[in-house]
């Protein structure tokens, strides 16, 4: 019987594993049957004693280098098979061990009923079954990439406690884990260009302007570019309980940007791009930012009111930089004098966004109501549509291509 341990999406290959080990003796047993040769005869070859032979094929002692060269000679089977039969056996031994420990162990229970174990085996990130506690604790601990529950807290709850602690963020722990590894392993593959801030925003007026296109080609465009400056975008399926729009953090020389549908509309995802790019170039590479729902919001835009000063500031901070980004100073003025339908349309077309990112923002600021506001702003597709898009749409038309005038300027 085998148990597959691995996953077979965001970078994680599956793998068989037995749920037994084979000793090196088994092996030198039907070797010994072929050759007609006894274990005393075997004895006398190699010049060991025939109970230190019988202890070699039971698996009680271990076949040692020097032991695994005179089979060599003897047997004719190269020294290094028995070495690499040795190991193999000696570390499925450990392995089967452990997993018998962990089976036992009401922690390793709690553990799992901690995390989105179904959701990520849905998502095929873990393998369906086997389902196991043993086996669901090894697959678990393979996905986060680490060896045992107390460096998965040290690694994962610890730095997510203290995050939490400081937003006021709600989330549970271990979906919020899961989410986050989900990205890392996404971008794990990446091969991005060298990090250029100045690059990065050189690149924002292209960004901007996508924001009217089809959400799908928009954001490979997008992707692709920031890739090339240093800066990786993922989208990652949304997991029930971790709460997240997006996040940002570094990940050795480049910056990954995490990007969840849990918005469920385009303007939310493009002012999530925006907000995360404002923490890259503002706060530093030691921080971990995550966009969040408080459970309070009515227009489904990230949270940015509660937790410790110094993280309200950041997130106020990359919030005012994904508007100044979008609407420039002179459009966040006019969008305060923003009410009707007519005057929302203009403003976006005068500035170059979608529509749905100034109902968004009307929305938010209760100007208009969330009814009033949801017949503006466009619904994402799933999220395999966002990133295997059909051929590209044309963007609605703006009023300087209906012959409306120059755009103005942010």
């Amino acid at each position: 019987m085998t148990r597959s341990s691995g996953a077979v999406r965001h970078g994680f290959v599956a793998a068989l594993e037995p749920d037994y080990a084979v000793a090196p003796g088994e092996t030198l047993r039907e070797r010994l049957e072929e050759m007609g040769m006894t274990q005393a005869e075997l004895a006398t070859r190699t010049g060991l004693t025939p109970k230190h032979i019988n202890q070699v094929l039971q698996g009680v002692v271990p076949l040692s280098g020097e032991v695994a060269q005179r089979l060599e000679y003897a047997v004719g089977v190269p020294a290094r098979l028995w070495n690499r039969l040795e190991a193999d056996y000696r570390t499925q031994q450990v392995r089967l061990a452990q997993e018998r420990a962990q089976a036992e162990d009401p922690e390793a229970v709690q553990w799992l009923a901690d995390l989105p174990v179904a959701m990520l085996a849905a998502e095929e990130v873990i393998p369906a079954q086997p389902a196991d506690t043993a086996s669901r604790v090894r697959q678990l601990l393979e996905f986060f990439g680490v060896a045992t529950i107390p460096a998965w807290r040290e690694v994962w709850r610890k730095p997510i406690a203290a995050f939490r602690q400081s937003y006021a963020y709600e989330a549970l722990p271990g979906a919020l884990a899961a989410w986050l590894r989900m990205g890392e392993l996404a971008a794990r593959d990446e091969q991005p260009g060298t990090f250029s801030p100045a690059a990065v925003r050189r690149l924002l007026p292209e960004l901007v302007q996508l924001t009217r296109r089809a959400p799908a080609e928009a954001l490979a465009v997008a992707r692709r570019e920031l890739a090339a400056v240093g800066v990786v975008v993922v989208v990652v399926p949304e997991v029930p309980g971790a709460r997240a729009y997006g996040a940002s953090r570094w990940l050795g020389p480049f910056a990954l940007i995490q990007l969840s549908l849990h918005g469920k509309t385009e303007d939310v995802l493009w002012v999530t791009l925006f907000h995360e790019l404002g923490h890259v170039l503002l706060h530093g590479r030691k921080g971990l930012f995550i966009e969040h729902d408080d459970g309070d919001s009515t227009d489904g835009q990230p949270q940015v009111s509660s937790g410790a000063d110094a993280a309200i500031d950041h997130e106020r901070e990359a919030q005012q930089f994904a508007l100044d980004t979008l609407f420039g100073e002179q459009g966040l003025a006019r969008l305060e004098a923003v009410s009707t339908t007519a005057e929302a349309l203009d403003l976006a077309d005068e500035l170059g966004i979608d529509a749905g990112i100034v109902a968004g923002q009307l929305q938010a600021r209760g100007v208009w109501s969330p009814a009033h506001g949801a017949r503006h702003r466009r619904t994402l597709p799933s999220r395999e549509e966002l990133l295997h898009p059909a051929p590209m749409l044309k963007p609605r038309p703006s009023k300087q291509e209906r012959g409306g005038g120059a755009p103005r300027q942010r």
